[in-house]
């Protein structure tokens, strides 16, 4: 097993995670961000809602609710070494993230201020994951349409000036076209990388149990042992396993 950080980084200063909730940053990527920031990495994460429809059978009013994944996940952010500024929700709705021109202009504006040199983002492909022979869960819908959404605003609406060419009136945003990806949720699969977070689990524990509205420091600890120790791993290393694309 080897560790595919510097392959993947090493030549990269800015990566942008674009994910569709709170929390689901730390439970896929947390250990890897917090790697990058530590090495000095700019990122920037996006959610496209703030989850507040994840109540699942607790009455809490969504705009309570809202307030409360807000505050849980800046707290998280810091945890994870995300400044204020690199941390953006766009607001679109627990479940209702659409996959239509209105969303992905939203993904390319953010795409063409920040100039990402590789986007991690959710697996655009499978309703229905599979992790081992015992093991599936449907991907959620707004998941799936934050995939695709981010490779669309990625290529070619980002790139091609033609496309949302009002955005090109500020002279913050220009033309920018970004061609890696890692794509979480992908288990088997030939173009897989390993992350190694062993030095930085404990900073994904902490970030994602900041969400204390969703997990316990327990529950936390427990994700992170289900996805990042499997028995084919060396003893005592950790990994984040993601799908890798260098797509022209």
């Amino acid at each position: 097993m080897k560790d595919s950080f510097k392959k993947v980084f090493g030549s990269k200063n800015r990566i942008l995670v674009v994910m569709a909730h709170p929390d689901d940053t730390e439970l896929y990527a947390g250990g890897t961000v917090a790697r990058l920031t530590k090495e000095g990495k700019e990122v920037r994460v996006i959610k496209m809602t703030y989850g507040e429809k994840g109540c699942k059978q607790d009455d809490i009013p969504e705009a309570k609710l809202k307030k409360i994944r807000k505050k849980e996940d800046r707290t998280s952010m810091n945890i994870l070494g995300i400044s204020d500024e690199n941390n953006v929700y766009l607001d679109l709705g627990d479940g209702s993230v659409k996959n239509n021109m209105e969303t992905i202009e939203k993904v390319v504006r953010q795409i063409r201020i920040f100039k990402p040199d590789l986007i991690i983002t959710h697996n655009p492909e499978d309703r229905i994951i599979r992790f081992d022979k015992d093991e599936n869960w449907l991907n959620h819908r707004d998941h799936l349409h934050t995939g695709i959404i981010a490779i669309d605003a990625a290529y070619p609406y980002s790139r091609d000036i033609s496309f949302f060419p009002e955005q090109l009136k500020d002279s913050s945003l220009s033309s920018h076209s970004c061609i890696e990806f890692l794509f979480v949720d992908y288990y088997y699969h030939p173009d897989n990388v390993l992350i190694d977070i062993t030095g930085t689990v404990d900073t994904r524990v902490r970030a994602h149990s900041a969400h204390s509205s969703q997990y316990s420091l327990e529950h936390a600890q427990d994700f992170a042992d289900f996805f990042t120790k499997l028995p084919e791993y060396p003893k005592g290393k950790l990994f984040e396993k993601f799908r890798y694309v260098m797509a022209d």
